[in-house]
């Protein structure tokens, strides 16, 4: 899946993208499928090209970028399977006016990464402000305005990643910073495991619709739903997909009735399973959504 794109390609895709209650509902489950980076971190492989490797054979599109020092590897490994960096986990600290985000980006963005549509799921810390405190905007937009800027130029993406106990933790914080980022790139993630912790699984489909029109990024795991998910622990809120209670299909049946087209993670911090193992199952299950979405298509 290589996908060589110019910023005015992607700059429409998005805005496509942003429009979707124009697109008509019931298209299959086409949408990119990749593994966050921790997939790998607890119980290897580590070496970039054997990632690579596994995730090709797999069936998985890409993988996500993490380690700034490693990246300019990792993406040399992907690309020549015609895989993608999805998306950076990159960290900003909007505390620092100085140096809030490490610059080695923009030589990333200008070269290996140009034009290829990857999504900067930036997560946002603070030591001034406390979780989804809304004054420390007035530091925080300055930051992510140049950041998006910077990124637009090479045809990338910046969507908020909401973590819980960061200084941006909710769904919430990522539409209130993207109307006031008000960039055409700039937008907010859905992140299921973090949401289920800080809310439980309560009004799903208004939570949807809230965040829609800035939805640039989904991620999605195993998981215990309902009410009690709120304030579970990982291990229940973090599984492969063949495991949990929570409707996973229900909820990419829900985004694609909603015009949502953008890339779908594979959330798997502290999953304890071999690394092919659990990655594997869940992909058999993600094969098995999109059998079930083009079937219904028919």
């Amino acid at each position: 899946m290589k996908r060589r794109l110019t910023t005015v390609t992607i700059l429409t895709l998005l805005t496509c993208l942003l429009s979707c209650a124009t697109r008509s509902a019931g298209r299959s489950l086409d949408n990119p499928f990749y593994a966050f980076n921790n997939g790998m971190r607890s119980q290897g492989p580590t070496d970039p090209a054997e990632q690579a490797a596994l995730l090709a054979e797999l069936g998985f599109d890409g993988f996500e970028g993490y380690d700034l020092d490693q990246l300019p590897r990792l993406a040399e490994e992907l690309h020549r399977r015609e895989l993608e960096v999805c998306s950076i986990y990159f960290q900003v600290n909007i505390d620092s006016s100085e140096a809030p985000y490490d610059p080695r980006i923009a030589q990333y963005l200008a070269t290996f990464l140009a034009d290829r549509g990857v999504i900067l799921t930036v997560h946002l810390h603070s030591q001034q402000f406390k979780p989804s405190d809304p004054a420390g905007d007035e530091q925080a937009v300055p930051i992510l305005r140049e950041l998006a800027d910077l990124a637009r130029e090479h045809g990338a993406l910046v969507a908020v990643y909401h973590h819980v106990n960061f200084w941006a933790e909710s769904i919430d914080d990522g539409i209130r910073l993207s109307e006031k980022v008000n960039r055409p790139n700039f937008g907010a993630a859905f992140n299921l495991c973090h949401w289920l912790q800080l809310e439980g699984e309560l009004d799903l489909p208004k939570r949807l619709d809230a965040i829609l029109p800035h939805l640039l990024s989904v991620s999605i795991c195993g998981a215990a739903g309902g009410p009690d998910a709120k304030g579970a622990g990982w291990e229940r809120l973090i599984q492969p997909l063949d495991r949990g209670s929570f409707d996973n299909y229900a909820l990419l049946e829900a985004l694609n009735a909603r015009g949502y087209t953008g890339p779908i993670g594979l959330q798997c911090y502290a999953i304890s399973l071999p690394t092919r193992e659990h990655l594997g199952r869940s992909m058999l299950v993600w094969q098995e959504f999109r059998k079930r979405s083009r079937a219904s298509d028919r």
